[in-house]
């Protein structure tokens, strides 16, 4: 196997790395020094003000970053042999579209760019490890600045394939020490920390807890981890969702298959199924744009057709639960009718939100007999 599968967590003051290649026995966290455990590698200080204000030279600030971040991996891969799944807390139209450009700036084919949020890389992580570990419910905690934040991982079994889903739940915010000597301030956190933990438990019961933040520390939580440890395996570190976005990424190039009969559902996934009617080898059928079950900032899809003495195009979108499909009419406005199939069209489906899609149609022309017009239709569809 030459490629090197990349999982790279990406925020606003770091990023950590982690890969996998044919010399690894599991995701490994590249450290930026030998001596000692240093994951995290600071993130430029304008990287999300020049992406977020679609700003031209963030595309570039960007890829030099993932290059530079690629770089710690010995020895360096070559950009070709790279499969990359970026993690994010939340992925934005503007950053879909950076690190797409980025990534395919440095030399990586569009078909190895792959994108997931820290929910969908805890579900990773947490399925690519024992069993045991999974068997009942599992919990994340994360500790940023002065606030926790708790997700748990349930698994649907009732469905085929089976639905996977890391769900929000109680967001603590502990306020700053004020007044407080040290040890008041400890038994205060300790409590409100012990608070959150059995109102997100309630009567479920969780075979594994996962904590990450620097400040989650036993010297404060004394109650609140000696509750945690009950019965319950407690893992605490810093890398589990850049180790959770290498696993995606080598599931996406089917190196990993523990998870094939789980699906995993989050508030991102397209839960419609795309499609025209179209004459394929003699036949009428169906012909899958996007199929459901993806997240909307990977959901895209390019083809070119011929249309038939018609200036209209017809979509059809069809829930995932089934039922009737709903018909979406795309006038090409301005583009006369033309007969004898000799009307070539180019056109692209691509979500900008988990319910809407844009659709973008443009006039290909037919040989010597008809020019490109140059006329381009853009559609969005609300499904």
């Amino acid at each position: 196997m030459k490629k090197t599968m990349i999982g790279l967590d990406l925020d606003r003051e770091n990023a950590q790395i982690s890969y996998y290649n044919e010399r690894c026995t599991q995701p490994e966290t590249v450290s930026l020094s030998q001596q000692e455990e240093r994951y995290l590698i600071p993130v430029p200080a304008d990287l999300f003000k020049l992406i977020e204000g679609n700003v031209e030279l963030g595309q570039t600030a960007l890829a030099n970053f993932l290059k530079t971040c690629i770089s710690y991996i010995k020895p360096v891969p070559q950009m070709e042999d790279v499969c990359i799944m970026v993690t994010m807390k939340q992925i934005t139209q503007p950053w879909a579209d950076a690190l797409r450009l980025a990534c395919q700036m440095l030399g990586i084919r569009p078909e190895d760019i792959f994108l997931q949020t820290h929910q969908e890389s805890f579900c990773c992580y947490t399925l690519n490890q024992k069993r045991e570990l999974w068997s009942h419910r599992v919990a994340l905690f994360e500790y940023e600045d002065s606030r926790i934040s708790s997700y748990v991982m349930k698994i649907d079994y009732s469905t085929r394939p089976a639905l996977v889903s890391a769900e929000p739940e109680e967001v603590l915010d502990l306020g700053r020490q004020g007044n407080l000597d040290a040890q008041q301030w400890d038994k205060k956190r300790d409590g409100l920390f012990l608070n959150m933990i059995r109102e997100v438990f309630r009567n479920d019961s969780f075979s594994a807890i996962y904590l990450i933040g620097d400040s989650f520390d036993k010297t404060w939580a004394v109650e609140s981890l000696q509750f945690l440890c009950r019965r319950r395996h407690v893992f605490q570190g810093r890398n589990l969702y850049t180790k959770g976005a290498c696993y995606g990424a080598m599931q996406r190039m089917g190196i990993d298959k523990k998870t094939n009969q789980l699906l995993y559902f989050s508030p991102d996934m397209v839960t419609v199924n795309l499609s025209m009617q179209m004459d394929m080898r003699g036949k009428t059928g169906s012909y899958m744009l996007i199929s459901a079950g993806v997240n909307w900032f990977e959901a895209e899809h390019t083809c070119e057709f011929i249309a038939d003495d018609t200036n209209e195009i017809e979509i059809f979108a069809r829930s995932m639960e089934g039922g009737a499909p709903e018909r979406y009419s795309i006038v090409l406005k301005g583009l006369e009718p033309r007969k004898g199939r000799t009307m070539r069209l180019w056109l692209q489906a691509r979500f900008t939100a988990q319910n809407r899609c844009r659709v973008t149609v443009r006039d290909l022309g037919f040989g010597e007999f008809y020019p490109p017009s140059g006329k381009v239709w853009e559609s969005t569809l609300e499904v």
